[in-house]
């Protein structure tokens, strides 16, 4: 336990927000979770993929079993033509490969069942607020307090905002950066790039869908990513190149008759040879269609709040490590928390200055690792939408003959540098390609 007071506010309840809550409790550290909406638990959206540098952390918070019994490790995966024919592909043996290599498999879970996982291991759920939609947050010389829409106020010593792309916690850092003429090192939201669509869908029981396979569709202008998950189920997403890359307040919202112009524009698609879109669709469960953003601010805190996953770096779902660095980030800061709480003479609450300090630190450690990811993926998305003749040919003519050692390498170097919680044991699962921070731990890392 570390041996200093500290209240942590954290804004949001989704995989980074509930993640982080179950790490700040097993390492006794005090918070309150607060979620705008009734249920900490949402229904809302479709399979997530769960890699090994993911799984790492959650096994050290004691999830990895119920998240096997509840996923479908990949055995399979398929990288494919326009009209679904086989561009190459593993039909058998991805998963004992990926575990010998990493120690972990990839697997794929309904987003909901994940957060469940997160949410039933927290002892405490006193600790998380449901109905709590951030207003504002104050500064003071104690600590920020934190007002909710139904007039609640709480005070913490650090406020972590995980609430998604569109993050008040993030609007409430930019409030504060023209308070102290900061404005300009702070007005990032302007750069947020949006190029790329998704609509994603989650169906079951589609016949002839691989189960527990990982697959990709290339495509000229578009892509897909498909995913089978346990009891049947098939995760879909549809990734179609904008008309231009919009900005900021630029970015469009989608409306239903959006989603069905789409849909029908491609329900003929070939997924396989033998499978259409239109398929996936007469067995769907929920579809949704929303632009997608691409950006790593360079500034993730200000003061006592700092942001992490979706509401600072965004990446697209293609390499799918969104899920999986929001928790490699919640990681990082709950390690820099515990370090600063660990240090100096003073017994007393964090100042600001060390605040300052181990935020400064989270950042440095995290902004290269996702601007690497964020920067990567759109490369990958690019070449799956072949968006040149030069890309049409590498995947046409190319590709298939760099495999497999094209996707280790690439999953290697993806997997390597996660960030795992100091203070709490790694689980021992053999592997022969370690993670950089069991061999040769650097000393500014958290």
């Amino acid at each position: 336990m570390a041996p200093r007071p500290c209240k942590v506010i954290v804004v949001g309840g989704g995989v980074a927000g509930l993640a982080l809550a179950l790490m700040l409790e097993k390492h006794n550290i005090d918070y309150l979770l607060l979620e705008a909406y009734s249920d900490i638990v949402a229904t809302a959206g479709a399979g997530i993929a769960l890699s090994p540098n993911g799984l790492r952390v959650l096994d050290q918070l004691g999830c990895f079993e119920d998240i096997l019994r509840l996923s479908a490790s990949v055995d399979q995966v398929h990288f494919r033509k326009p009209g679904g024919e086989l561009n190459w592909g593993l039909d058998v043996g991805l998963e004992q490969e990926t575990i010998k290599r990493h120690g972990y498999p990839w697997v794929w879970m309904d987003r909901k069942l994940l957060l469940e996982v997160l949410y039933d291991h927290i002892t405490d759920k006193s600790k998380l607020l449901t109905d709590k939609r951030l207003v504002s947050i104050t500064h003071t010389d104690a600590g920020d307090v934190v007002v909710t829409a139904d007039g609640s106020t709480y005070a913490g010593d650090i406020i972590v905002g995980t609430d998604g792309t569109h993050s008040a916690v993030r609007k409430e850092v930019a409030k504060r950066a023209e308070e102290l003429n900061l404005g300009d090192d702070y007005a990032e939201d302007g750069k947020v790039a949006s190029s790329y669509s998704c609509l994603f869908g989650m169906s079951d029981g589609v016949p002839g869908f691989p189960s527990r396979c990982l697959g990709f569709v290339a495509n000229e202008g578009f892509s897909y990513v498909l995913g089978s998950g346990p009891n049947d189920r098939a995760y879909w997403f549809i990734m179609s190149k904008l008309d231009q890359t919009y900005y900021g307040a630029d970015i469009p919202r989608f409306t239903d008759e959006d989603k069905e112009k789409i849909l029908q524009d491609h329900m003929n698609d070939q997924i396989t040879p033998d499978i259409r879109l239109s398929d996936l669709y007469n067995h769907a469960l929920t579809t949704t269609y929303t632009p997608m953003a691409e950006f790593v601010y360079k500034h993730w805190h200000l003061g006592r709040m700092i942001t992490i996953g979706d509401a600072c770096h965004k990446v697209l779902p293609i390499t799918a490590q969104g899920g999986n660095q929001a928790i490699e980030s919640a990681a990082a800061v709950v390690n820099g928390l515990m370090a600063a709480l660990s240090q100096g003479a003073s017994s007393g609450p964090l100042s600001e200055s060390e605040i300052k300090s181990m935020f400064d630190q989270v950042q440095d450690l995290r902004v290269p690792r996702t601007a690497q990811i964020v920067a990567g993926t759109h490369q990958r998305q690019q070449m799956e939408a072949m968006e040149t003749p030069e890309l049409k040919n590498f995947v046409l003519n190319v590709y298939a003959g760099l495999m497999p050692g094209a996707m280790w390498s690439r999953w290697e170097s993806m997997f390597a540098a996660g960030v795992s919680l100091k203070k709490l044991a790694i689980p021992t699962r053999p592997r022969t390609v370690p993670f950089l921070d069991e061999v040769a731990p650097v000393e500014a890392s958290l």
